[in-house]
């Protein structure tokens, strides 16, 4: 597993604070995750751990505390959010494909209008990233024509042609068929370990165990637990986390 010391920070979060009206959805969270790691979120529903993935490219902008994403700080100057979600990618629960759009047109759109890359240059990198994600025979379909994995496989290839600097995956195995999820959890894998910067929000403890460099476990709006894989699912600190962990061996 890789040192702390020996890695850049590429994302900090200083004392974090996000409310739905009355409900304290993120309560002075800080956390700092760094370049060539993975992490692993986890917690109950309705604990913080979207929300919180949420507010590190402003989907859900933040209430209160700071965020620097790679020495930009995010906040509502345009120029500075413009820059942060070109270094950010995002894959999601629900694929969140251009439905109108070829599965390679989905791939170029980015790349050609937000990198400025001709055509030729997003279709060849398009092509290549399908087929490391197993698709390359795919280009020409229409996400509908696809199955769930192979539509979140394509989400993935996506937010890689961006070049981002960290992948943002938020329960990205949720939606789909339990036969899919290995499929997607496959190619996540790979993606683990060439190196890329991941935070993963997921209920896959199997993936978390092994993939992940590093575990945050969330409970209502705070984080509770901040600690190896290893650490957590043998000897977790805290009861909340001990709760958790016995209601997935048993759910």
């Amino acid at each position: 597993m890789n040192t702390e010391t020996a890695l850049r920070p590429l994302i900090e979060a200083r004392q974090v604070g996000k409310r739905f009206g009355s409900f304290v959805a993120l309560k002075d969270v800080s956390a700092t995750f760094y370049e060539g790691q993975v992490t692993a979120i986890v917690g109950p529903s309705g604990s913080g751990k979207s929300t919180f993935l949420r507010t590190l490219n402003r989907l859900e902008a933040h209430d209160s505390g700071e965020i620097v994403i790679d020495g930009i700080t995010l906040n509502d100057n345009l120029k500075n959010l413009d820059a942060i979600r070109r270094e950010v990618g995002m894959v999601f629960q629900s694929f969140n494909l251009f439905s109108h759009l070829s599965i390679l047109r989905n791939l170029t759109l980015a790349p050609m209008r937000v990198r400025k890359m001709s055509r030729a240059d997003a279709e060849a990198k398009a092509m290549s990233l399908l087929e490391r994600v197993g698709l390359s025979s795919q280009a020409a379909k229409y996400p509908v024509q696809l199955s769930g994995g192979q539509q979140q496989r394509v989400a993935i290839a996506r937010a890689l042609a961006m070049d981002p600097k960290v992948l943002l995956f938020d329960e990205p195995t949720s939606a789909l068929d339990p036969e899919m999820v290995n499929e997607v959890l496959a190619v996540m894998r790979e993606l683990a370990y060439s190196g890329i910067t991941m935070l993963v929000v997921t209920h896959e403890m199997g993936f978390a165990r092994e993939v992940a460099d590093r575990l945050i476990f969330f409970d209502e709006g705070v984080i509770l637990e901040d600690t190896t894989p290893e650490s957590f699912f043998s000897n977790p600190d805290h009861q909340r986390a001990q709760a958790f962990l016995s209601q997935v061996r048993h759910g």
